[in-house]
């Protein structure tokens, strides 16, 4: 079981727990996450910070989307462009 009382879902998180091991699987279902600045290498590690299955993630970037911003940034489409870029993921 999981620190904060939520069990391991050990058949939909097989591939992380192989990478991470149990002990820190179970820390990081407790962790809680600030990401900022969601260019593509932001958005990326939201990406798998999310993945791992962590308790909060926070996402913060003080730019708006811009149409290049689209070519690295996954989660934006077209209708994003002006939008903060945090408030539109």
């Amino acid at each position: 079981m999981a620190a904060a009382g939520k069990p391991l879902d050990e058949d939909l998180q097989s591939r992380q727990m192989a990478v991470y091991g149990r002990e820190s699987m179970m820390k990081l279902s407790t962790a809680k996450v600030l990401i900022s600045g969601l260019n593509g290498l932001g958005a990326e590690a939201a990406k798998n910070v999310i993945l791992a299955n962590v308790k909060s993630v926070t996402l913060h970037d003080t730019e708006a989307a811009k149409l290049v911003d689209l070519g690295a940034n996954f989660y934006l489409s077209k209708e994003d462009v002006g939008k903060n870029r945090a408030e539109a993921c």
